[in-house]
């Protein structure tokens, strides 16, 4: 059995958090795809996984980790049974939670302890003792509530500006987003690397992709014809679909693995996360 449960944040973190999760795994050994996303903060109640990222790297995961923002799809090995909790975090969330530059952090996964307090262990503790995801999503909701206080406000409007940009359409111009900001275009490039963990220019290139999957895995025609010009070909597009969310497209249509069919059910949650988040 592999279950993958998606889990709506409470209304006043939506701005820190994207999604819960709880993914369980009853096989001794399982192995799949992910695509490529936004930081994690991930509790591995049961067993353990290696994660490998885009660049090649592979880190070993167990007990609590962080894993930084994903250039192109990961891979992953788990040695089962396995249970993890995991909360998406948004780039809000990332900065207030860890206080550091996500750029540091990209393709890479590190254990939460290192940069996060003692907390986090106790944490660990805690969920591990739940057998309740409830009581789990109540937990993060406090946690994240409580680190709220500390989003400062320009942080809170720069993310916003961000998001905004990158769904304004499939392929936004990096010049936009300039327009978009008062700073000038190198602060701006400067700490769209430190909460994003990338560039703007890449950064729209994996959203373009992304949403591209998406949309082939649902059969969104509409969706798709909107995007065939974000792309210089069909052949480009299929590039960049494989790299992004580890798979081609005649795969996302007739033959989704099995991870990636039940992340496609984040989309029902619509509405009530962040469109970034549901779309792709």
């Amino acid at each position: 059995m592999v279950s993958l449960r998606y889990f709506v944040p409470a209304e006043d973190v939506r701005d820190l958090v994207s999604v819960y999760y709880l993914f369980e795994v009853e096989h001794p050994r399982f192995s799949d795809s992910e695509r490529a996303a936004i930081a994690q903060l991930r509790f591995i109640l049961d067993g353990s996984a290696d994660l490998s990222f885009a660049d090649g790297k592979t880190y070993s995961a167990k007990d609590s980790m962080l894993v930084g923002p994903s250039t192109g799809a990961m891979h992953f090995d788990i040695h089962g049974p396995f249970r993890m909790f995991g909360v998406g975090l948004l780039p809000a969330g990332w900065s207030v939670l860890t206080r550091k530059s996500a750029i540091d952090f990209t393709d890479k996964a590190v254990p939460a302890n290192k940069i996060c307090t003692d907390e986090v262990d106790k944490s660990l503790n805690f969920l591990r003792n739940c057998d309740d995801a409830d009581r789990m999503t109540d937990w993060a909701n406090r946690i994240f509530r409580d680190l709220r206080s500390q989003l400062k406000p320009e942080v809170e409007q720069f993310t916003k500006m961000v998001d905004e940009w990158l769904s304004s359409e499939p392929s936004p111009p990096v010049s936009d987003l300039m327009k978009r900001s008062d700073q000038s275009s190198r602060q701006v490039l400067r700490t769209v690397n430190k909460l994003y963990g990338m560039s703007p220019k890449y950064l729209a290139r994996k959203y373009r992709a992304l949403r591209a999957a998406r949309a082939y895995a649902e059969h969104n025609e509409a969706e798709l014809l909107a995007l065939e010009d974000a792309f210089y070909d069909q052949s480009h597009m299929i590039r960049e679909i494989k790299f992004f969310a580890g798979t081609t497209p005649t795969k996302l249509r007739v033959d989704e693995g099995e991870i990636a069919k039940l992340i496609d059910k984040r989309g029902l949650l619509k509405g009530h996360i962040s469109t970034l988040t549901s779309e792709t």
